[in-house]
């Protein structure tokens, strides 16, 4: 192969043609923001779900505990309850969840609880909704002397939130909210429940 052999000058032109498109391809910067964008969105997807998923989560809990509170405020402030005041009762505390789902998801109880002579408390009355009510006279151990004395009486509301999250298919399973409020009556020794 001489100098002045053309295909020869050929060849090497092309190779260096080559390795400097390489050494180009390898400098170019145009396509960087596009390959980030798809390793983090992925991640940053992620975390906008899970903390949207916490917040509604939140406010479910919150909404669960603000429930029990308001029912067993309303009911200590009343004399006695009807059955259809207690039907009330669970109709306000299915609005005050909007918008979560309620369904069967939500439980709601409501007892009036004396304490005896005897220093021990025991159901009055009970109502419930996808609850099982309390048989009167039975023991509730959760009510002690510290909360009331001998022949006083307390309204216990207790209240539990099945939550299913609305992005289940990425957060699947159940969460469950529970909480519990005692209030004192306000007019009376006790509130007389429906008959």
């Amino acid at each position: 192969m001489s100098r002045s052999d053309p295909s020869a000058r050929t060849g090497i032109l092309n190779r260096l043609a080559n390795m400097v498109r390489l050494r180009g391809f390898w400098g170019d910067r145009k396509g960087v923001s596009a390959i980030e964008f798809a390793l983090v969105a992925p991640v940053l997807v992620c975390a906008y779900l899970g903390l949207a998923e916490l917040t509604l989560g939140m406010m479910a809990s919150r909404r669960t505990s603000h429930l029990a509170a308001t029912i067993g405020d309303l009911s200590a402030q009343s004399e006695s309850l009807s059955a259809d005041n207690i039907t009330d009762l669970w109709a306000i505390g299915t609005s005050m969840l909007q918008p979560f789902d309620t369904g069967g998801n939500l439980k709601m109880r409501l007892t009036s609880v004396q304490m005896g002579t005897d220093n021990k408390a025991v159901v009055v009355w009970s109502r419930a909704q996808n609850f099982t009510a309390y048989s009167n006279g039975a023991a509730v151990p959760s009510v002690t002397t510290a909360q009331i004395s001998a022949t006083q009486c307390l309204m216990m509301t207790e209240v539990e939130y099945d939550y299913d999250s609305p992005i289940g298919s990425l957060f699947p399973g159940t969460t469950k909210f529970t909480d519990t409020f005692y209030h004192h009556p306000r007019n009376g020794n006790c509130v007389v429940g429906p008959s």
